[in-house]
């Protein structure tokens, strides 16, 4: 008997990443940064807001870590995530999703994939909603397009934490 509790205590030593706080820390992460990219999309500095908009790509993959106590540790993951933003709508879908994947072995490619195309569904969807709410003023569009991508990163980085094989 005392054999059989030792050994049932030790076989689930392994922490695993909460996703909830990866999504809330990637929802963060991305909002913020998609904030910065929308305010300096209004000035005349357009290698900024390239800059900004590829760093949105980043977001996830952050939150992922500091949810996973890594911070810093994995930088093939942040690279492939800014390489991977490179194209407006088939970044988020297609290949950020791969090349996050092909620089991070240990995360499940279909997952990674299944969290983007849904966060990507809903972040649309909320940009949506925010626009109807608001109607005809056009001020939504930069707090909807922070909306987007914060959604959008939440959902890829809860989906990350969930596809950890380590």
């Amino acid at each position: 008997m005392i054999m059989l509790t030792t050994t049932a205590s030790t076989t689930s030593a392994r922490p695993s990443t909460n996703p909830w706080m990866a999504s809330i820390y990637g929802g963060i992460v991305s909002g913020l940064i998609a904030a910065a990219s929308g305010l300096l999309l209004g000035t005349n500095l357009p290698a900024l807001y390239v800059l900004a908009f590829f760093l949105i790509g980043i977001g996830p993959v952050l939150g992922y870590q500091l949810a996973a106590g890594k911070l810093g540790q994995d930088w093939k993951s942040l690279i492939g995530g800014v390489i991977g933003f490179v194209l407006p709508v088939l970044s988020s879908i297609i290949l950020w999703p791969l090349l996050v994947w092909a620089f991070n072995r240990t995360l499940a490619f279909g997952k990674l994939w299944l969290g983007s195309l849904l966060g990507f569904i809903l972040g649309i969807a909320v940009f949506l909603v925010v626009g109807m709410m608001i109607g005809q003023d056009p001020s939504w569009v930069g707090p909807g397009w922070a909306l987007l991508w914060a959604f959008w990163g939440a959902t890829s980085a809860a989906f990350m934490a969930s596809a950890g094989r380590e």
